[in-house]
């Protein structure tokens, strides 16, 4: 163990060394000086394990030696030897990074011994508590606090120098399915990996800093004009796109960047670091891996979709939500063979609010949960009504949201919703989308065997608009797949939607699946669903979404049966009847 004494009193020095050597410490080693100077001197060139200080020096006296020595080594251990038995003084000391604080001729060599040993011990525990406050534990580059003090400098600094600072925040796409499919121990790596990739990737003086979960932010000095960093931002998407290899298996991911400018979006880091959050959720929003710098836009979008969002809470409070109805046909006999239940918001300020405008925000807020659980709720409390008046009902749909079906106990939810209303299970089709499921085919395909045996049918929304698998047609409990808008629209007028369609069919009916074809709207797209085998119709042509009070009348009037109302319907040919079509829908569903 090394020693530096700084110490002018050449007996007071010859004490502590006969006390020292009175001890028997064979691993002691000693130096001594005698000034201030000698002592940052000796400092500087290493090798001590810890100062033991004298306050009152040629060239110094008191907190000045302190501080000389801490200049020299900040991180050097420093044990204050003083005259004085003076506790006020000896806490002050000690509030300034002192280690220890002992009184001249009172402390024998093995106390003192101790007392060095004690100090090295809380300078290493100081210096590892200043580094998990500063750095991240996982990764080991810094944390929040070190980057928002990084760029407070930074900040300082460009102001006197004139230029701009940029601070870019990055978070992970779909990490999350990371954890879930392979564990938290290889989301961890993939975090460290991470990290070392985006370390690689930045220069000498510019600090890169994890921010917690899977977010990141790199702070970069000394640019001339706001676009400098977009080269900067190239290069991180690219540093992304090799996979990582994560237990044996490709992983790749994706980030999504937001960048603020100093001075442009602000003067202040906390704000700074507020707008670059904002930018990286508007390009997460936009499509993912890519870029985005701030603008006020941002954020009169930002604070308009808190706005938003409170709105929702306060809508499922006062109960201003509603539903509509829209019927689905049997294309072969027209026979009203179901209803999609559609959400509307009675707002207040905003009027009827299609969930087009708000769906999304629902879903972010997480208020989507509770709504999913209102809709179901209300369609049975309607059907309930319905049954109790004698009205023959048909089985309701509705969509399911992602945050809804990866509810730990949704499947149970659903059932007791069934149960308090006395609902029939088979009254009841969830719709899906393919996206929904594939995010983890294993917890989707657990979730919707439970539902199966609760007795629900199960529906793909939107089937050909992702990226289909067809496997999991075969893996899956499915009962229907529903055609979207998108092909219908275009068949009798593009090839592609024409075979798209044919080939949807085809594959439900060899896997005993039923087809229902979104957005029907003309006769020509009728007739083409019908040669083509496609089995039930939804869309414009049999109706607008209805209010359930109006729905009543078509219940009790038709009792289920289009073909009631209109005994004949021939596919082909007659204008006439083209009219008759629209003029049933007009007449009992709009």
């Amino acid at each position: 163990m090394k020693l530096l004494l700084v110490e002018d009193n050449l007996t007071d020095a010859e004490f502590l060394q006969a006390s020292l050597r009175r001890s028997k410490a064979e691993d002691v080693d000693l130096t001594h000086v005698t000034t201030i100077k000698e002592g940052t001197r000796a400092v500087r060139k290493g090798g001590f394990d810890v100062i033991l200080l004298d306050l009152n020096l040629p060239d110094g006296s008191g907190i000045e030696c302190v501080e000389a020595m801490q200049e020299a080594d900040p991180d050097m251990p420093i044990v204050v030897l003083s005259g004085q038995d003076d506790e006020d003084f000896a806490i002050s000391i000690l509030s300034i990074g002192v280690q220890d604080y002992l009184v001249k001729w009172e402390g024998k060599g093995r106390l003192i011994l101790r007392s060095i040993r004690f100090a090295i011990e809380r300078k290493r525990s100081e210096k590892r508590l200043n580094y998990l406050a500063q750095y991240d534990s996982l990764t080991g580059v810094p944390n929040r606090q070190y980057l928002t003090e990084q760029l407070d400098q930074s900040i300082a600094r460009a102001q006197r120098a004139g230029n701009k600072v940029a601070l870019f925040y990055l978070d992970l796409d779909k990490f999350k399915a990371v954890n879930d499919t392979l564990g938290h121990d290889a989301g961890d790596l993939l975090l460290k990996e991470v990290a070392q990739r985006l370390y690689l990737h930045t220069r000498a003086g510019d600090v890169l800093a994890r921010l917690g979960g899977d977010e990141f932010a790199v702070v970069i000095e000394g640019l001339n004009q706001a676009h400098d960093a977009e080269s900067f931002a190239r290069n991180i998407v690219n540093s992304l796109v090799e996979p990582f290899m994560m237990n044996g298996r490709e992983v790749q991911v994706t980030a999504s960047i937001g960048i603020s400018i100093f001075p442009d979006d602000s003067n202040e880091a906390a704000v700074l670091l507020k707008n670059a959050d904002i930018a990286m959720y508007q390009a997460k929003e936009g499509g993912r891996n890519e870029f985005k710098f701030f603008t006020e836009h941002m954020h009169a979008e930002l604070v308009e979709r808190h706005q938003l969002e409170q709105d929702i809470q306060t809508a499922l409070r006062l109960k201003q939500f509603a539903l509509v109805y829209q019927p689905k046909v049997s294309i072969e006999t027209l026979q009203l063979t179901g209803m999609e239940a559609l959400i509307r918001w009675n707002c207040p300020t905003r009027g009827l609010v299609r969930p087009a405008h708000f769906i999304h925000a629902a879903e972010e807020s997480g208020y989507i949960v509770p709504l999913g659980y209102w809709i179901l709720s209300d369609i049975c409390r309607t059907l309930k009504t319905w049954q109790e008046d004698g009205l023959k009902v048909t089985p309701v749909s509705v969509n399911v949201s992602a945050r809804q079906f990866q509810q730990a106990d949704f499947p149970d939810r659903v059932a007791n919703i069934l149960e308090q209303h006395e609902i029939d299970s088979s009254l009841i089709e969830l719709e899906l989308t393919e996206g929904l499921l594939m995010e983890d085919t294993d917890a989707a395909q657990i979730c919707l065997e439970k539902l199966k045996k609760i007795g629900l049918s199960i529906a793909i929304d939107d089937f050909g608009t992702g990226n289909s698998c067809l496997a999991y047609l075969r893996k899956f409990p499915i009962d229907i797949l529903k055609i979207d808008k998108s092909f219908v629209d275009e068949v009798g007028e593009s090839a592609d939607s024409d075979q798209i369609c044919k080939a949807i069919i085809s594959l439900a009916k060899s896997l005993g699946l039923e087809t229902v074809a979104e957005g029907v709207e003309t006769e020509r797209q009728l007739e083409f669903l019908k040669e083509n085998g496609c089995d039930i119709a939804q869309g414009y042509l049999f109706g607008h979404p209805i209010w359930g009070k109006e729905i009543i009348e078509l219940l009790d009037h038709s009792k289920g049966n289009f073909a009631s109302l209109k005994p004949t319907i021939s596919f082909k040919n007659s204008e006439t009847q083209n009219a008759r079509i629209l003029n049933l829908g007009a007449k009992y569903l709009t």
